[in-house]
């Protein structure tokens, strides 16, 4: 019989293994952004003070099964990556300091991930006291092993930019893009056939359900912009995205490693997956809110007829000059 959540596993992390080599040469030491250091302090309380305890707040007033406490509390914890750089850049924010912003989230998670869901998980369980100690799994040593992985990835695509010419790099860099994608497909469908994720997507509650989700995604960008109203309108932006765009890839791997071979596991993965699909969704309109604000435009920019006169005068102006160019050529 096919063993379709190994399948998944084993496409997930790699497609994780190409897109982190992939981001890591795509940066550029020269254009991170390191003079806030105040800027760093305040992602980092929200990342791993503030967040995870607007996700124990909700488990502990929800009281959900424990397989959507932890996806709860994987997405709370799950560090920023190349995802906020490239929605702080849709926005026109400032895309230096969003990398420089999630590389530091990217760092400090190889402690602090693992670190803060293990505390998160003993206080729901001494305040709740839901589950027994024996049945509470906290895999600080596979998480921990999986953020060293997770920053040695992004090492290796820093070092390969600086080894190689540009053309190679950005040849490479285009191949581990679609390899990730390809690698993703096959996770999706290998986890679609595995038929885990009817029991947890089809809850018997929805209500608490998806509203524990709803909760979380605006709880967490409502206090995204305390204390930070008085600064440059593209730090601010740069700020709340890396703060509250967390790689989605990043925790399904997390899930997926961490509770491999329990009986959570295709739970656990449902709930974090769900999630994803919801914040993607129900944040959309703000940030198309934030392009109008920022860019004076929803998708694309309408040209206006000033502008087509303009482009219309220059192509005519050219073309005058390539028909001067050719007269003068035919009188010599």
């Amino acid at each position: 019989m096919v063993d379709f959540l190994l399948i998944f596993t084993i496409s997930l992390i790699g497609a994780l293994t190409t897109i982190l080599i992939k981001m890591g040469t795509t940066i550029k030491y020269e254009e991170i952004d390191i003079k806030h250091p105040k800027l760093f302090l305040n992602v980092f309380c929200h990342q791993y003070i503030v967040d995870p305890i607007i996700a124990l707040l909700i488990t502990i007033s929800f009281k959900p099964r424990i397989s959507q406490v932890y996806g709860m509390f994987i997405v709370a914890v799950t560090p920023a990556t190349g995802t906020a750089s490239v929605t702080t850049y849709t926005v026109n924010g400032d895309v230096s300091l969003a990398i420089a912003l999630s590389m530091a989230s990217l760092v400090q998670s190889i402690v602090f991930t693992p670190l803060i869901f293990t505390a998160l998980v003993k206080l729901y369980n001494l305040i709740t006291n839901t589950v027994g100690n024996n049945n509470i799994i906290l895999p600080f040593e596979r998480m921990f092993g999986l953020m060293c992985y997770v920053l040695l990835l992004v090492g290796i695509g820093y070092k390969v930019r600086q080894k190689f010419d540009r053309q190679k790099v950005d040849k490479m860099g285009l191949y581990f893009q679609r390899t990730a994608m390809f690698l993703m497909i096959i996770a999706l469908i290998s986890y679609l056939a595995s038929l885990s994720y009817i029991e947890s997507m089809t809850s018997s509650n929805p209500y608490t359900f998806y509203g524990a989700m709803l909760l979380k995604i605006f709880g967490q960008l409502s206090l995204a912009y305390i204390p930070i109203c008085n600064i440059e309108e593209k730090k601010k932006d740069a700020i709340v995205l890396v703060s509250t765009r967390r790689s989605p890839g990043l925790a399904l791997a997390i899930a997926a490693l961490s509770f491999e071979n329990t009986e959570y596991y295709g739970d656990v993965i449902a709930w974090v997956m769900v999630y994803g699909l919801i914040r993607d969704t129900t944040t959309m309109p703000y940030l198309m809110g934030l392009r109008k604000r920022r860019l004076g435009y929803y998708c694309y920019k309408k040209k206006t007829n000033s502008e087509s006169d303009s482009e219309s005068d220059s192509e005519s102006d050219s073309k005058t000059g390539v028909n001067a160019c050719e007269i003068e050529l035919e009188s010599n």
